[in-house]
């Protein structure tokens, strides 16, 4: 695909159309409530928590793509001027709420961007969105892969989501007589409250604000 065109999370180059995959604060450095370069695609949910991170956002550059549809954009190609159509598909990333991965298809190919992403082997989330994918695909395959490595490394040995989750339970448990604070300054950690509240029956008490 020809610079110029599309950047995904990448906010300052030049190009026609933007994505954002999430709104982690490391996808959002140099995307600002002044932001006007041109139309933001992102997915619903993302959508709805813009204004909390970008209260004076002009929202009429927002552009929701639903999560496992196709999209199709009519763009330019800086080199020759010519219009072009590219056929964007969002897939669930499986990461924080409203966390996308695209596929872009066009005549320079298949390029995926996955964002930061969670799919786990035993997870039917994470099946949902390898069909949705596939079914993007069809009989094409992908050129180009841009892949969050972060954690690929052996090094990293991680526990299931769901044993990490009643390892803290386990622990909160265990000192029936404390106060438990548990920090939370950014997205994704909502299901882990999910879980302590539905195993203890407890709602707990907030006294945290939200920064993305």
């Amino acid at each position: 695909m020809e610079r110029g065109m599309i950047s995904v999370d990448q906010w300052s180059e030049r190009s026609q159309a933007y994505f954002l995959t999430h709104l982690h604060s490391d996808h959002t450095k140099g995307l600002s409530s002044q932001w006007s370069k041109g139309p933001l695609f992102c997915s619903p949910v993302t959508a709805k928590l813009f204004p909390v991170k970008f209260p004076e956002f002009d929202f009429s550059l927002l552009r929701v793509l639903e999560i496992g549809s196709s999209h199709l954009l009519s763009l330019v190609s800086p080199t020759t001027g010519s219009k072009t159509t590219v056929q964007v598909t969002a897939i669930d990333a499986h990461h924080c709420p409203g966390a996308s991965m695209y596929l872009f298809q066009g005549e320079f190919g298949c390029v995926l961007y996955t964002g930061d992403f969670r799919w786990e082997a035993t997870s039917e989330r994470a099946k949902l969105g390898k069909d949705k994918l596939l079914n993007a695909l069809g009989n094409d395959k992908v050129d180009l892969l841009y892949i969050d490595n972060t954690y690929c490394n052996p090094f990293y040995s991680f526990p299931p989501r769901e044993v990490a989750a009643q390892q803290v339970v386990d622990i909160i448990e265990s000192h029936p007589e404390h106060d438990i604070i548990i920090g939370i300054d950014t997205l994704g950690k909502e299901d882990l409250l999910l879980h302590i509240s539905r195993t203890l029956k407890t709602k707990g008490a907030c006294c945290t604000s939200l920064q993305l």
